[in-house]
């Protein structure tokens, strides 16, 4: 018999109506079209691999376009940070805001604000849904073990004998292990072999050292200095203290009330300055629904040199006592995913935007010191009709994600092909499949949870139909998610 451990499965709520609203980009009244589903929880690996189907989350809300539909098709972007190289602009934009906290000077050599490179990220839509009228006790549920049980008909279904989950490992076990959990391959905490040139290098040098010669590093020549080093030019007695903090989610969301209402005025500044929002638009309800309430859950795991922590935070730019700048961020086991950036629009000439994107690149290169897997910075969508959306391409390195076959390819190769339709497939070979496509068995071994008790899809469906639903869900998420997500039915 299949059982569930509460404490551990990703459970969503599916909503099954195609969803049309005002595009945030063109303003077409329906033009945006997606799927969605509201999460009551996600681990990080289930939502890594969301990702990478081309979902994005809004709160505890999760959607993904429906790319030949909608009227500005969403390609998820991400930069490889091992490959990123910084380009003259972006040195100019690191050394604008060294020299302004160096010695307060910059903005006079800018001129008024108004006359800035506009910065600011194009208005996306705060595509928040409400959580259904289901009746669902998550409190209860996370902390047991359910059994599953049949439908209607008692026969097993064909693929039931499939799937488990494992319910005896500890919690803790389970924090030392997440990375590796749902991946076969390498250990993503250890850095790779070396190459046998490498060794064979370090053979020769162990033997000259053991007949007492020492060989001499040559100094570098014209070696350019990194992202890292670019950042941290700032000397200790600068006229301002800037400096960084990462702070959980859930801890500004249950704790720290103080914090959260000095990030809700500067993101009521933001929005009301830069994208022209009403203030009646901007309430705390709504900033804690879009930018504070998230359903991953938080695993620290370790790492080769120090301890990772996955799930959601808010990266903190501060410039002495005050707060210029929030970066939104989901750290998961293999990349940073950026959910949402906002600044003082008061220091709009220190073009913090961009600033912002580097300074995550950078950390997105430190965390990967300690888990390597960890190399990518997803930067959300890219739109390439909207201009506002081109900074995005210009950090290089960058990746697009084929909305057919769901693999990545450089963005570089994908701009002739959006440059003649909004909407292409990006993949050249017209035999390449998406290899993580449903079976109709997968499809039957996704979990419901069905009038307090959990099920197969292959039992469910002998009572409550709905093939078409689940058919689609199967396509939407990937087999990966279909086999590790729990959906709560509203029948019953």
């Amino acid at each position: 018999m299949s059982a569930l451990n509460g404490e551990k499965i990703s459970i969503v709520h599916w909503f099954s109506d195609l969803e049309t609203h005002q595009c945030g980009y063109c303003k077409n009244q329906t033009g945006s079209v997606s799927y969605g589903m509201w999460a009551e929880r996600l681990n990080v690996e289930d939502y890594q691999n969301l990702i990478d189907r081309g979902w994005r989350r809004s709160g505890m809300y999760c959607y993904k376009p429906m790319m030949h539909l909608t009227c500005c098709p969403q390609y998820t972007i991400k930069c490889s940070v091992q490959d990123f190289k910084l380009s003259k602009s972006q040195k100019k934009v690191i050394k604008r805001f060294n020299k302004f906290v160096t010695n307060g000077t910059g903005q006079k050599d800018i001129g008024d604000a108004s006359n800035v490179a506009d910065d600011s990220t194009p208005h996306e839509p705060i595509m928040v849904r409400e959580k259904p009228n289901v009746v669902f006790d998550y409190s209860k549920f996370v902390n047991s073990d359910i059994k599953m049980e049949s439908i209607g008909d008692h026969s097993n279904p064909s693929c039931s004998s499939t799937v488990r989950i494992e319910t005896s490992c500890a919690r803790d076990d389970v924090e030392k292990t997440v990375v590796e959990k749902h991946s076969v391959g390498p250990d993503l905490c250890k850095a790779p072999c070396k190459k046998a040139k490498i060794l064979r290098i370090e053979r020769k040098q162990q033997k000259l050292r053991a007949k007492g010669i020492t060989l001499e590093k040559a100094p570098p020549v014209n070696e350019a200095k990194t992202l890292e080093e670019f950042l941290n030019e700032i000397p200790a007695t600068s006229k301002y203290k800037f400096k960084t903090k990462l702070v959980a989610s859930a801890d500004i969301e249950n704790e720290l009330d103080t914090i959260k209402m000095i990030e809700f005025q500067l993101y009521r500044k933001y929005q009301m300055a830069i994208h022209n929002d009403p203030p009646e638009k901007c309430t705390v309800a709504s900033f804690t629904r879009f930018l504070i309430s998230s359903p991953l859950e938080r695993v620290r795991v370790r790492g080769n040199s120090s301890a990772v922590t996955f799930g959601s935070f808010h990266q903190q730019y501060w410039l002495d006592d005050e707060l210029i700048a929030v970066a939104v961020l989901d750290i998961l086991p293999r990349c940073v995913s950026s959910v949402y950036f906002f600044y003082d629009p008061d220091y709009r000439f220190l073009t913090l935007g961009t600033y912002g994107s580097l300074r995550e690149v950078q950390f997105v290169q430190s965390l990967s010191k300690s888990v390597p897997a960890l190399k990518f910075y997803y930067m959300g969508f890219y739109i390439h009709s909207c201009p506002k959306m081109r900074y995005k391409g210009k950090l290089n390195s960058s990746f697009l994600l084929c909305p057919e076959t769901y693999q990545w390819f450089p963005i570089e190769k994908c701009t002739p092909k959006l440059e003649k339709e909004k909407y292409s497939r990006l993949n050249d070979d017209v035999d390449a499949l998406d290899e993580n496509l449903c079976t109709s068995r997968d499809i039957d071994s996704i979990k419901v949870w069905v009038s307090y008790s959990f099920t197969h899809f292959g039992n469910y469906k002998r009572k409550y139909g709905e093939e078409e639903v689940f058919e689609n869900i199967g396509r939407l998420v990937g087999r990966k998610n279909a086999s590790s997500l729990l959906f709560v039915s509203t029948k019953g």
